[in-house]
């Protein structure tokens, strides 16, 4: 797979398939290799441009902490560097919350977004922690706690 070089940073890719440009983020620890099945159904339709976020997969991993933005912004290197100006955006996930900030800090390079299992981000709009959800006894218990839990951060 190639790398690019961006400042200190390397980042792995890989572009697969034909047709319309995606650039896909993955979700949280996902790296290519790890998501290559649902990166092969895209290519079936698709040009897929997708990346192992720094940190992640065969990416190298610079001091953090890291802001959405810096996300955003190895994104559109990427971009630079494979010669797309615009492109259809997915992100799954976590890779959702880095579509947005890509979206809202470049919106001339998207085409269209999509969002899959994702959310906003940030204290208002962040998923509730599932390892607290677990420990819930019912579902309708789950549901109460995320209402306590949107309130107490408002």
């Amino acid at each position: 797979m190639p790398v690019f070089e961006r400042d200190s940073l390397s980042i792995n890719y890989q572009i697969v398939g034909s047709g319309p440009r995606v650039l896909f983020f993955n979700g949280s620890g996902g790296s290519i290799e790890g998501s290559q099945l649902l990166i092969n159904a895209l290519a079936k339709t698709c040009q897929v441009l997708v990346h192992d976020q720094r940190g992640l997969g065969k990416t190298s991993v610079p001091d953090g902490p890291y802001t959405m933005a810096d996300y955003a912004i190895d994104a559109a290197a990427l971009l630079d560097h494979v010669g797309w100006q615009t492109t259809n955006i997915i992100g799954l996930s976590f890779g959702g919350m880095v579509a947005q900030e890509f979206a809202v800090t470049f919106p001339d390079r998207v085409d269209r977004l999509v969002l899959m299992c994702t959310s906003a981000g940030g204290i208002a709009g962040s998923s509730y922690p599932l390892h607290q959800l677990a420990q819930l006894p019912t579902p309708t218990h789950a549901l109460e706690a995320t209402r306590k839990a949107r309130q107490n951060a408002n």
